[in-house]
């Protein structure tokens, strides 16, 4: 009986979650606080990365005067590095909250934040 629990013990540590590491995002562009003129397009760029393999990117960037979506982009893949790149086009006199986030395989997730506005 007593080889029967050390076994069980043996097989439910070993179910453990082994990942225990967020994705690695970067970003490139733009920087926090940036201000563009209005109808300069925006490049929002991130280098993403994950020891395991990254299971999804998710950009969203919403319009903080209309809370609208203004661009909503989320990439399903199985690699461990991705390059985004996305980009869109700011309206005079508003500003724009900008989010990235990267999901691993584990459910480990890194979130980005930041704002721009436009002149």
């Amino acid at each position: 009986m007593k080889t029967f629990f050390a076994i069980a013990l043996v097989i439910l540590a070993g179910c453990g979650k082994s990942d225990e590491l967020a994705p690695e995002v970067t970003v490139v562009a733009p920087t926090n606080n940036q201000v563009f003129t209005g109808g300069q397009t925006v490049n929002v760029q991130a280098n993403i990365s994950d020891n395991e393999g990254i299971h999804m990117v998710h950009l969203t960037v919403l319009d903080n005067t209309t809370n609208g979506h203004l661009v909503h982009f989320e990439e399903h893949l199985d690699a461990k590095t991705y390059n985004l790149n996305q980009s869109f086009i700011p309206q005079t006199g508003r500003s724009y909250h900008i989010e990235i986030e990267a999901t691993d395989h584990n459910e480990n997730v890194t979130t980005k934040e930041l704002t721009v506005s436009a002149n």
